[in-house]
């Protein structure tokens, strides 16, 4: 079975969660570091969506988005979940979660 290839959507509260990230390191280490971590989360990232494009149902079901109707599924890619769904042939991420807090945030 051949699957098609799939276009790639980014939300912007997805993005905005990156910049939160990199917000927590600047605070809490120094610009250099928070530069590196976010840098390896994003080149993680776009890893995975690449193999997201050809195999999208890679990730597990997130159970704590399920009253949305809407199927998303998520990876873990260092210390964050990346939760993305399928719709036709898009993916869209919809949420970079750093798995450190509290999962209610999620909600």
């Amino acid at each position: 079975m051949v699957e098609i290839k799939k276009n790639i959507q980014w939300s912007s509260f997805a993005l905005k969660n990156i910049k939160e990230i990199h917000n927590f390191y600047l605070k809490t280490a120094s610009k250099k570091v928070a530069n590196k971590i976010v840098d390896e989360i994003v080149d993680e990232i776009f890893h995975h969506v690449k193999t997201l494009q050809t195999t999208s149902y890679i990730g597990q079901e997130e159970i704590l988005l399920n009253k949305l109707n809407q199927k998303h599924r998520y990876l873990v890619i260092h210390h964050c979940k990346i939760i993305y769904r399928i719709e036709n042939d898009t993916v869209f991420i919809t949420h970079v979660f750093d798995t450190r807090q509290h999962p209610k945030k999620l909600r």
